[in-house]
């Protein structure tokens, strides 16, 4: 059997003992079934396909090409209900940072939502150039967004390809980070990119030290999203600020970072 015959054959059987631990976890809790053995024996089996699926993930633009057509769809529900506060915290220091003329970097675009959430602000720019992994998703932002004056989307890798030279006065990214090994690469990549005074400021999932991070992290894992954790963004260069707040998932982090200070002369 081919590499990717045995990975899809590792899914299928993690999948297999994870939704089958998860209904006897159900039924234990649904029908109130004497004793716990039902009970540990699902926690054993979902335990196990997590564990399986954790050895197969889903490669990103395999998930988004899938999830693509959907996507804005279902924005709405971590948009206006289960990360509202999350992202209005993500919302402040972007206003804050732009001005007429900025030049912004968006990493991990997809369909385009941080970009619309500056036209929602009636935030200022003057160019903005959105990145990202999938075409079907940055198919979607040139279908809503292509008309935007000075906007452009283009296919990148953030954890191969080398980031738009710039410079900017803005560099933003929802959603992505968790998805890279090395995401404080990528951080460093973009600074160097910004003008004085100008801005990094992210929005990405957090790992975590709780009996309830093990599942979501393996969890998440399947899906290419590694998450970052909180200690290892805290000493990105240029660090100013991170907030955390609890998710229905893993919790999320607004963070900034500041541009490299203006050499003198220069």
């Amino acid at each position: 059997m081919s590499r990717s015959g045995d990975r899809r054959l590792v899914r299928l059987a993690g999948g297999i003992f994870l939704a089958d631990g998860l209904l006897r976890i159900a039924g234990r809790a649904a029908f109130r079934a004497k004793g716990t053995r039902n009970q540990w024996l699902g926690a054993a089996e979902s335990a196990l396909g997590l564990v399986l699926l954790d050895r197969a993930p889903v490669e990103p633009e395999s998930l988004y090409r899938v999830v693509a057509p959907v996507y804005d769809r279902l924005s709405p529900i971590w948009r206006d209900w289960l990360y509202r506060d999350a992202l209005r915290a993500f919302d402040a220091p972007i206003v804050s940072a732009l001005r007429p003329g900025a030049d912004v970097l968006d990493l991990g675009c997809g369909t385009g939502a941080v970009l619309e959430r500056f036209l929602a602000l009636n935030a200022p720019f003057g160019t903005y150039t959105g990145v990202d992994l999938s075409p079907a998703m940055l198919a979607r932002a040139w279908a809503k967004l292509g008309h935007v004056p000075s906007t452009r989307f283009e296919r990148l890798d953030l954890r191969t390809e080398r980031l738009p030279d710039g410079p900017f006065d803005l560099v933003v990214s929802a959603w992505a980070l968790e998805h890279l090994s090395k995401p404080g690469a990528v951080v460093a990549a973009a600074r160097a990119r910004l003008r004085p005074g100008g801005r990094l400021v992210l929005f990405f999932e957090l790992d975590g030290h709780s009996v309830r991070a093990w599942p979501l992290r393996r969890l998440w894992r399947l899906f290419g999203a590694p998450l970052v954790r909180e200690p290892e963004a805290r000493t990105w260069p240029g660090f100013v600020s991170l907030r955390r707040f609890p998710g229905v998932g893993p919790d999320v982090a607004v963070a900034t970072i500041a541009a490299e200070p203006a050499v003198a002369g220069a």
